[in-house]
């Protein structure tokens, strides 16, 4: 009966790894689509600018070689013609500018297709951590991971964590064992603790007191620190391109204590 039961555990944990995986590749499949389109975007922007720029440095062209700037041409002549030649410089710089910098877009644009290509072949040999993670209170989930659409401005957002309904004050604990590497202020969300698990991150966060530093090692279930109100946050990241790809927090954590 046990070993059935392992058996099971086994398989669920399995399926949740794969999901994960596939959310992962979902999320950069969605990114990639974005580059590509920046970057078609960019392309025609240059393409005009150029079609652009060659009517501009003909038109130019004529404006400098106009007699009308000559010294022996009457005064006021003369100096509406420095002005339009200086109105040509001027546009030309401005071309120039735009030029320039859709051109560094581009190359950053590059540079994240790259990198993107570089994290999707990664997603396929990461290891995924076990769903087996403590929860770092007891609670009542009141907002889950995921998109959402706002009530007032009615946009989609996408939330990166989950908000729990906790007593006031509780204390917040790892939800595995790890390293803290951050413990401080987290902008919008009170303090809050980076942990490296080593097969992903978590960011426990909405606290009003912390209860350790950074470079500390905390055991599962160690207190983190105590929630600020009512609420705590948790946010949980695989170690993958810049700040880590964030991933719900429900797939990796254990039943409830008080399921």
């Amino acid at each position: 009966m046990r070993a059935r039961s392992l058996i099971v555990i086994a398989i669920l944990a399995s399926a949740a790894r794969a999901e994960i995986r596939d959310d992962l590749r979902a999320q950069l499949d969605a990114q990639w689509a974005v580059a590509q389109k920046t970057r078609t975007t960019i392309d025609g922007k240059l393409d005009a600018r150029a079609a652009e720029r060659a009517e501009r440095a003909r038109a130019a062209y004529r404006l400098l070689r106009d007699p009308a700037g000559s010294p022996w041409v009457d005064p006021a002549v003369r100096m509406a013609a420095l002005r339009r030649r200086a109105a040509a410089r001027h546009l030309l710089a401005i071309d120039r500018a735009e030029v320039s910098l859709l051109a560094d877009e581009l190359v950053r644009v590059d540079a994240d297709t790259a990198r993107l290509a570089a994290d999707r072949a990664i997603v396929e040999t990461i290891a995924i951590p076990a769903p087996d993670m403590s929860w770092p209170a007891k609670g009542e989930i009141t907002r889950h991971f995921g998109t959402f659409v706002h009530p007032d401005s009615h946009a989609t957002l996408s939330r990166h964590g989950l908000d729990l309904d906790v007593h006031a004050h509780a204390e917040a604990h790892a939800v595995a064992d790890g390293v803290v590497r951050y413990a401080g202020p987290i902008r919008g969300l009170d303090l809050g603790v980076v942990v490296d698990h080593g097969s992903c991150w978590s960011v426990t966060a909405k606290l009003g007191e912390l209860g350790v530093t950074a470079g500390d090692h905390v055991a599962r279930g160690q207190r983190l620190g105590d929630a600020a109100t009512h609420r705590l946050y948790l946010e949980l990241r695989i170690p993958i391109g810049i700040g880590g790809m964030p991933i719900d927090p429900e797939q990796l954590l254990e039943p409830k204590p008080h399921d």
